[in-house]
């Protein structure tokens, strides 16, 4: 699948909420039983914690950072930005996102990512780059997914390009009870990919200022 990406990003679902996020500043807190992202296992025994900051101005632009917990007292803390719109009956996004890890020799991705909505269906197309340590080819890589919704449920098909393979599906539901955000979904990557196919559930907490 993805040749050394044996950690890579989580901030999806972060990147496509800030397209239809209200103007201000909001914080999160939560946790997942189990880190899969973009389809792909990110290792992490037992279920991870989660957090982050994000603001969005008047004028679409937005900026955050996300941070998880991984093994060991390891971090992987993320950074974005980008601006979002409206056009007719579409919405769209543009922005950047890096992932960064504290552990020595762990690998920083760079993203270029783009978000377009129509109704219930969204696409993404991402384009990036796998740091690379010295004398290492540094890698290059896609990813494209679409996503339909209904009601709190939605069906995912993602897949890599470029110097990355493998393909995957996710369908899975989000709903909020009591001011907790939750859900629960079914992950099932391809061998291309190499992790396992899993359920994972995930509760958090925002709060608006």
């Amino acid at each position: 699948m993805m040749k050394s990406m044996t950690k890579s990003l989580l901030a999806a679902g972060l990147l496509s909420a800030s397209v239809m996020a209200e103007a201000g500043l909001s914080a999160n807190i939560g946790a997942m039983s189990d880190y899969y992202f973009r389809g792909v296992d990110q290792g992490v025994s037992g279920a991870s914690m989660m957090g982050g900051v994000d603001y969005e101005a008047d004028n679409g632009l937005s900026v955050g950072t996300w941070a998880a917990s991984l093994n060991n007292g390891e971090i992987e803390y993320d950074l974005y930005g980008g601006y979002s719109g409206e056009f007719s009956d579409f919405s769209y996004y543009v922005g950047y996102a890096g992932y960064f890890y504290t552990e020595d020799g762990a690998t920083d991705f760079h993203e270029i990512n783009f978000n377009l909505g129509y109704g219930p269906i969204s696409f993404e197309y991402t384009v990036g780059t796998e740091d690379a340590e010295a004398g290492v080819e540094e890698l290059d890589y896609t990813f494209a997914a679409i996503t339909g919704e209904y009601e709190g449920a939605y069906l995912t098909y993602g897949s890599y390009g470029n110097d990355y393979d493998g393909e995957y599906w996710e369908i899975g539901y989000n709903t909020s009870y009591e001011g907790l955000d939750m859900g629960v979904a079914y992950v099932d990557p391809d061998s291309e990919i190499g992790s396992e196919e899993t359920v994972t559930f995930y509760i958090s907490k925002t709060f608006e200022f």
